[in-house]
């Protein structure tokens, strides 16, 4: 009697076998396609993040002690009325990509750096003309009635750099587009020159607008007026990368044109 069940339960046994062997595969099998289907969507999840653009342009403004209440708000204004004017979005619909991103920064000393407009893309009049309102009704940085605003050029590049890694754009193109009426002139935080080789490591570029003869409240200093001229200074220490170069502007009343000249030329090497 047990010699005759045994050919039944070894039959058993092996279906039971097969049972569970199939339902391992099959767990094993939906187990890896649920992890190739997360995996996929984190990548997809990832690459859509962050769009491609034909450049990154970090627009840094000295709005330190030498900048009037008057100057503050023709800087202000030039970089918006620059930035949707018609020759400037044409420019920049015609790049590779057709589209640029930009963010708007206000800086003074090592520990004052203000995002007036965050990261925006560019790429016609409508997307230019949303930038350039977001500039004008940026508030003001809530240090701007600060006694003491020195210039830290360096902290303004690092800044900048900092807000490149963070931006949700791509681009090979980084440029950092600082406007000023004066030299670095703080020796607190980063030194300016080990900056300017980092910014160059990172595959920045630093052009520099010099607003020279501006009516500021501390006329005939150094600061506004070193050694070989307000441009020479930034062509010696600032100024980095390829094709970089510096813009000048015969004071603030000049700044909305000069600064749409150097976006022009800022676009063309896209």
């Amino acid at each position: 009697m047990v010699r005759a069940l045994q050919p039944l339960q070894t039959a058993f046994y092996t279906a039971g076998c097969r049972r569970l062997s199939h339902k391992l595969n099959a767990a094993f099998i939906g187990f890896f396609t649920l992890l190739l289907a997360s995996a996929t969507l984190a990548y997809a999840s990832n690459t859509t993040q962050k769009r491609d653009v034909d450049m990154l342009l970090c627009m840094a403004a000295d709005v330190s002690e030498s900048v009037t209440p008057i100057d503050y708000d023709l800087q202000k204004r030039g970089h918006a009325e620059a930035i949707r004017h018609p020759e400037v979005v044409s420019a920049i619909a015609g790049g590779l990509i057709g589209r640029i991103a930009a963010t708007y920064v206000e800086w003074a000393k090592e520990d004052q750096q203000f995002i007036a407009a965050p990261w925006q893309m560019i790429g016609d009049a409508t997307s230019a003309q949303r930038f350039g309102e977001n500039i004008d009704a940026a508030p003001q940085p809530p240090w701007i009635n600060n006694p003491v605003r020195n210039t830290s050029i360096s902290d303004a590049i690092l800044f900048c750099l900092r807000q490149f890694t963070n931006a949700p754009f791509n681009a090979a193109r980084k440029v950092i587009d600082i406007s000023s009426d004066g030299t670095h002139n703080i020796n607190i935080g980063a030194a300016l020159q080990p900056t300017r080789q980092r910014a160059l490591k990172a595959g920045a570029i630093i052009n520099v607008l010099a607003i020279v003869n501006s009516e500021n409240p501390y006329p005939h200093v150094t600061h506004e007026n070193p050694e070989g001229g307000l441009p020479s200074y930034f062509r010696d220490n600032v100024v980095a990368g390829n094709g970089s170069f510096v813009e000048v502007a015969d004071g603030y009343d000049a700044f909305s044109r000069t600064i749409r000249r150097k976006f022009l030329l800022e676009i063309a090497g896209m």
